[in-house]
Formats: structure tokens, C-alpha cells, sequence
């Protein structure tokens, strides 16, 4: 390669790299194609070797955030394209993260638009609440990296080897999106998360199932840690709300995410302890048939 020379890749009609940077083909490339506001990140999940985007395509970006209106949310080229993120096996918090910083991600999902540099104002939250829900993503896919298993090991083998991990990413995305609007926010997010993802074309069931982790993502944090596990009938009452172990796992590690995700002072090994034992304690209740399985019919 010649010296000073940039190497650039073309990646299709809207989008190439240069020296490693996302860049837009073309300066009218959104206006013509508004998916491509969606398509930007999802390449940052897919084109290895790219470290993020060229500050033109920042810029570009961020000057047509406003053709993310209800007709383009309703796109489904749009509607694809982000569960295609959601659904990444790599790059998925980088991709989040910057559709958050760059307006894009609070534009796609009102909702989340709403919390974007939200204070908590409690002893426990330190980050504003778009920035914990974007943590608790991240540590969901720390548990999926197994170069990171000894940070959590039991949580690790469970999210490694969990059923549809993008319904946990969802409710991770959506649990406190409804912080300071007033009212039970877990009830409100439910909402929110169930309009999300009936409109993301996810089954019946898989979208009660996501806003009900979202409505109950207190339960088991607030069980551990407020009730005497050593009692079966508290045990066996959280065994017939968790209702099966599909729903368990993915409550034990979205609370875990949580708790990490508030402040590095909330987490700690007793707390650990009290969850671990909780959720073994609650599968073999389980086992013993305590629970109720999730019914599509519910709500």
C-alpha cells in the first residue's frame, strides 16, 4: 500500500470502511434510505476490524434523526434490522451504546427516549438510567463471553447455554425504562416492552415472557434479601410466581446483571450467595412440580 494512502473496503451500496471506519458511500445515503440509520450499527456487529465511525457519518447521522418518526418505526426493514442487533453474537453493546450516544436509539424507542440522561435519585443508582440499562446489557453479555467466566462462573454456564438470549437482552433493555414517569415502573415498562415486541415480530408467548421479566425484575432480588430462603413455604410461594425454570434462569441472571449494573458498591459476595442459593432452592421446588408454567393466554 502506498504511503499515506487510505485503505477503504466497500461493504455495499450505502456503506465502506476506511482505514477501519464506518463511513456513508454517499452524503444522501440516509435520506434516500432511512433503514440505513438502523443498518449503520447492525454493521458495527458484523464487519470485523471496524472500530466505529467516521466523524462525516456521526455528523450525517445525527443531522436526519428526525426521519425517525412513526412511519419509519413501523418500517419493517427497520424493525428487522435492530432485532438483528439484538440478536448479534458479537458487538451488541458497542452497537447500543453508540445508537444511545448518537440520538438514535432514544428516537427508534420513545420509551427509551424519555430516561436518556435521567438521574436516579436513591442511595443505590449512580448512572443516569440509559446508561445502567445499557450496563445491565453488558454484563448479560459478559456472562456469554466465555473468556469472562470466571468472573461469574454458574451465571456464565447458564447464559451460555440459554434459549433465545435476545428476549433477556429486551428485558434488560426495557426493565427501568419507565423510571420517573410516575407510578409502578415495572408495571409500566411491561407495557412497554409487550407493545415492543409484538410489533418486533416476536411469537405471543416470547413477548409475555419478555414483559414479564420485565414486571417482576425486583421479585427475586427482593426475596434474596428480604425473606428467610431457609423457609419452604417462601420458597415454594416464589416457585409457583417464577412458575418454571426457563423463566427462572432467565430472572436469576437478569438480576444478577442488575445488581452489578447499579453501582460497583451494590454488588457484593453475600449478595451473590443469597441469589445462588435462592435460585437452587427454588429449582428444586420446582423439580417437586411447585410451579405453574407460563400460559400464552395470560395478561
Amino acid at each position: 500500500m502506498h504511503p499515506g494512502r487510505k485503505r477503504t473496503i466497500i461493504i455495499n451500496r450505502r456503506f465502506r470502511t476506511v482505514d477501519g471506519m464506518l463511513e456513508v458511500c454517499h452524503p444522501e445515503v440516509f435520506t434516500r434510505q432511512p433503514f440505513a440509520l438502523i443498518e449503520a450499527f447492525l454493521l458495527l456487529t458484523q464487519e470485523s476490524g471496524v472500530r466505529g465511525f467516521r466523524g462525516n457519518t456521526v455528523r450525517l447521522i445525527r443531522a436526519n434523526l428526525k426521519l425517525i418518526d412513526g412511519a419509519f418505526r413501523k418500517d419493517i426493514r427497520c424493525r428487522s434490522l435492530f432485532m438483528e442487533i439484538m440478536k448479534s453474537r458479537s458487538g451488541q453493546t458497542r452497537a447500543l451504546r453508540k445508537m444511545d450516544a448518537y440520538g438514535v436509539l432514544g428516537a427508534y424507542l420513545p420509551a427509551f427516549g424519555k430516561i436518556v440522561g435521567q438521574m436516579q435519585h436513591d442511595l443505590f443508582h449512580v448512572y443516569t438510567v440509559d446508561a445502567h440499562l445499557l450496563f445491565v446489557v453488558r454484563n448479560l453479555r459478559r456472562m456469554d463471553i466465555p473468556e469472562h467466566d470466571d468472573e461469574l462462573p454458574e451465571c456464565s454456564v447458564l447464559m451460555q447455554a440459554l434459549f433465545k438470549k435476545h428476549r433477556l437482552y429486551l428485558a434488560a433493555l426495557f426493565h427501568d425504562v419507565a423510571k420517573g414517569r410516575g407510578g409502578d415502573h415495572s408495571t409500566l415498562g411491561e407495557r412497554d416492552a409487550l407493545r415492543f415486541c409484538r410489533s418486533h415480530d416476536l411469537s405471543d408467548y416470547d413477548a409475555k415472557f419478555v414483559a414479564w421479566l420485565v414486571k417482576t425484575h425486583l421479585l427475586m432480588s427482593w426475596v434474596a434479601q428480604r425473606q428467610d430462603i431457609s423457609d419452604p413455604e417462601i420458597i415454594g410461594h416464589f416457585a409457583s410466581q417464577v412458575g418454571d425454570q426457563e423463566r427462572l434462569d432467565n430472572l436469576y441472571l437478569l438480576t444478577v446483571a442488575d445488581m452489578r449494573g447499579t453501582s460497583p458498591k451494590v454488588w457484593n459476595d453475600w449478595k451473590g450467595k443469597l441469589l445462588s442459593d435462592l435460585y437452587h432452592e427454588t429449582s428444586r421446588a420446582l423439580r417437586r412440580g411447585k410451579g405453574q408454567p407460563l400460559q400464552v393466554e395470560d395478561k
